[in-house]
């Protein structure tokens, strides 16, 4: 019986410290994000500067097309220039090309408004790029210690399971089956060690006469969570005085 209480207190014990880890890692997402916060700051800048580019460069593109399009009519205009026959053919061409031209002028200044706007935005991107390689850098080394943490609490849930498994079948079937109970409500530690008449799972008080059956059995059950006791007598250290003693004889 003694081996198998011993063994199930050891159970009960890996199962708070699993439950204990289980807690640490359910903490470590909302740590993550916090600690990623400048940096998402940083990403949102970034990409709006990227935004504001892409967009600039799609209006000077457009522009350039519009500018090689009225080109295009130019010289088409000029080739049929050569086969007019009278001065209105003539006239009408000629007010073709400068239609054309006078359109390409207005659009040539508006690529230039729109490059002298890129300038500014290319400078801002560029410090915007700097700032976000500096905070990754820091993030990845903050966030490499709670990634350090998290398989650090991984592995040693996955080792107090396997520890739990080997630790099984010492316990009495019967015994084991009350413990498994206890922990389907969600009582951890489900099994407890006792040497005063307090519960140590729900710190309730024990009278003196349940108390004095769980000494005399060696066991028992907390009379208001219902968590398994075990007895176990405090080991008295030797004292000063008599360590001393002891060293003497030796002496």
């Amino acid at each position: 019986m003694q081996d198998s209480s011993e063994a199930l207190l050891q159970i009960a014990d890996l199962d708070r410290q699993i439950l204990h880890h289980q807690k640490g890692l359910e903490t470590l997402p909302a740590k993550r994000a916090k600690i990623r916060g400048a940096l998402d700051q940083v990403e949102t800048e970034l990409e709006k500067a990227q935004k504001e580019q892409n967009n600039l460069s799609l209006q000077i593109k457009l522009r350039e097309r519009l500018v090689e399009l009225e080109k295009s009519k130019i010289n088409a205009a000029n080739e049929r220039m050569m086969g007019v026959n009278n001065q209105k053919e003539y006239m009408a061409v000629h007010r073709e090309i400068d239609a054309s031209t006078r359109t390409i002028k207005k659009v040539e200044d508006q690529i230039l408004a729109l490059e002298e706007q890129m300038e500014p935005l290319k400078e801002q991107a560029a410090s915007i790029e700097t700032r976000h390689q500096e905070e990754s850098g820091r993030f990845e080394q903050e966030d490499q210690v709670y990634k350090d943490e998290e398989a650090h609490l991984s592995e040693s849930i996955t080792q107090a399971e396997a520890t739990i498994k080997a630790l099984k079948p010492k316990v009495e079937a019967e015994l084991l089956e009350k413990y498994e109970r206890l922990m389907l409500r969600h009582l951890i530690p489900a099994a407890v060690g006792i040497d005063d008449a307090f519960c140590g799972g729900c710190a309730a008080s024990i009278r003196a006469q349940i108390f004095n059956e769980i000494i005399r059995a060696g066991s028992g059950e907390c009379p208001s969570c219902r968590r398994l006791l075990f007895y176990r007598p405090k080991v008295e250290e030797p004292k000063a005085s008599d360590s001393k003693k002891s060293d003497a004889k030796a002496g």
